[in-house]
């Protein structure tokens, strides 16, 4: 994604080239509704009643996704290339959204009419000159509610330092022949030097993990993201000082649990805690412990109304399900909290809201549940299981809906997705990728086919598919709707 206010190189970059056809999970406006609440912003318009403006929107397989699943809100995206956006158009024209719109705009010159409740920068501003970043950052303090929400991506130092440099070098390997046995492309040079680095040492092993993720990048990513015309990380003390500069107020991470980012040995928290007086220097020594490389921030605008701590309503408010991890045991736990534990295991895919899981709870409970400590000891236990990234938090309920018995049925933007070429995107807004006659597949799925009719045209077409068990997977991912489409992706009880 980019914007148009850039120099030579990356213009004719977009020009030339598509940016992927990509949502991205950690834009999702259910979450950073949810983070920039727990933050303590008060005020923020929810996910189904809003408005959402995404700079460097590309084709819109980000934005589009989220209008569908919200038609009580409204969506702009904007973009640079105008094929980009007529991708775009077309898209939101065939799945018959009428909440959304998408613009060719330089940024430079664009200016904004309407406020946004939540903005969306992502892919941007490393990749742009300083005089772009500073017009991004501009745009960030003049297009915010008052209790609006802008959620901003970076790659990050030091932790991007090593990747940083080792760019220059995979570069000249692509491009010398003498290194043609390397494979002559950055994704082939890199997968090379994976295999070469060894894991006798922490230093190769990292360089390991490092060439082999730009080589899973490939050549549709590459030239976007670490091979694009500028790629700068930044410190995250830059970031924080150009949005205090505006006006503009750190909340956190986008994705609440990278607050509280991996790789830091849990014995250092009570001394890190004690930097909490310097936000700025406490932040830039997580980055330094964790080797971080990317930040998705939130910032808001200084003056939005905030509440001090999270509190027990504010956690009971929102939907919870099964994280990506597994449910954490925390120490001294109360005995409520592993009734509670079992209950979430029994959603499978689901995000219920909290106060239906504590009603579910207290049924199991009977006589012994006491609703005022009770509720506050889950709450807690909630609060720090979603820190861990072992629960999912959402704004709003998700059921994951969709018969894959009878006749399968796909939203009809993924099926206009499908019959384009591009990966479909599911319930919790992540980029699903299939072989391209898979799409086809998919692409038929309108409801007017039965499972057994399509099962017959795989086994024809795709005969090592094992059609059931992919159907299944569709089901569980939540690409599967149910007869009324009117929630787009998925189907909300």
């Amino acid at each position: 994604m980019h914007n148009g206010v850039v120099n030579d190189p990356v213009r004719q970059l977009y020009s030339e080239r598509r940016y992927p056809a990509l949502s991205h999970p950690v834009t999702d406006i259910s979450g950073l509704a949810v983070s920039a609440r727990l933050a303590g912003l008060q005020g923020l318009a929810m996910p189904s009643a809003c408005r959402v403006l995404e700079f460097g929107c590309a084709s819109g397989h980000n934005l589009l996704p989220l209008a569908a699943r919200y038609p009580g809100s409204e969506f702009t995206g904007l973009d640079y290339s105008d094929t980009a956006i007529h991708a775009a158009r077309q898209a939101a024209s065939a799945a018959g959204l009428e909440n959304i719109r998408f613009e060719v705009a330089d940024l430079e010159h664009w200016r904004p009419s309407d406020p946004c409740d939540y903005l969306i920068a992502h892919g941007i501003l490393s990749w742009v000159p300083d005089p772009v970043k500073a017009r991004v950052m501009d745009l960030c303090s003049q297009v915010l509610t008052d209790s609006g929400v802008a959620c901003i991506s970076y790659n990050t130092l030091p932790g991007w330092s090593l990747r940083r440099d080792l760019v220059p070098l995979i570069r000249a390997l692509a491009g010398n022949p003498v290194a043609a046995a390397l494979g002559g492309s950055p994704a082939a040079v890199a997968a090379a030097l994976a295999g070469m680095a060894g894991a006798a040492t922490p230093h190769s092993q990292y360089l390991k993990s490092i060439c082999n993720d730009i080589a899973r990048k490939g050549p549709a990513v590459l030239p976007f993201d670490e091979f694009a015309p500028v790629s700068e990380p930044l410190y995250f003390a830059h970031f924080a000082t150009w949005a205090a500069d505006r006006a503009l107020h750190y909340l956190g991470e986008a994705c609440f649990r990278d607050d509280l980012p991996e790789g830091i040995d849990v014995d250092a928290w009570p001394q890190l805690t004690k930097l909490a007086e310097d936000p700025l220097l406490l932040q830039q020594m997580l980055d330094l412990l964790s080797g971080r490389t990317h930040r998705n921030s939130l910032l808001c605008r200084e003056e939005a109304p905030f509440e001090e701590r999270t509190t027990t309503g504010v956690v009971l408010h929102f939907a919870a399900g099964r994280g990506a991890g597994e449910l954490p045991v925390l120490a001294g736990e109360p005995a409520v909290v592993k009734v509670f534990r079992k209950v979430l295991l029994e959603l499978e895919g689901d995000c219920v809201p909290v106060p239906d899981l504590l009603e579910r709870t207290a049924d199991r409970l009977g006589g012994g549940w006491e609703p005022t400590r009770h509720a506050r000891e889950l709450a807690g236990w909630i609060f720090q299981a979603a820190r861990l990234g072992g629960l999912e938090l959402r704004s709003e309920a998700l059921h994951i809906g969709g018969d894959p018995d009878g006749k399968p049925r796909i939203s009809a933007l993924n099926r206009h997705f499908a019959a384009n070429g591009q990966p479909v995107v599911d319930a919790r807004h992540v980029t699903c990728h299939f072989p391209a006659g898979h799409s086809r597949l998919l692409a038929a799925m309108d409801g007017s086919h039965s499972a057994r009719e399509l099962a017959a045209r795989a086994a024809k077409e795709f005969p090592e598919l094992d059609f059931a068990g992919w159907l299944q997977h569709l089901a569980g991912r939540g690409i599967l709707v149910n007869e009324d489409e009117s929630a787009g992706l998925f189907i909300s009880d």
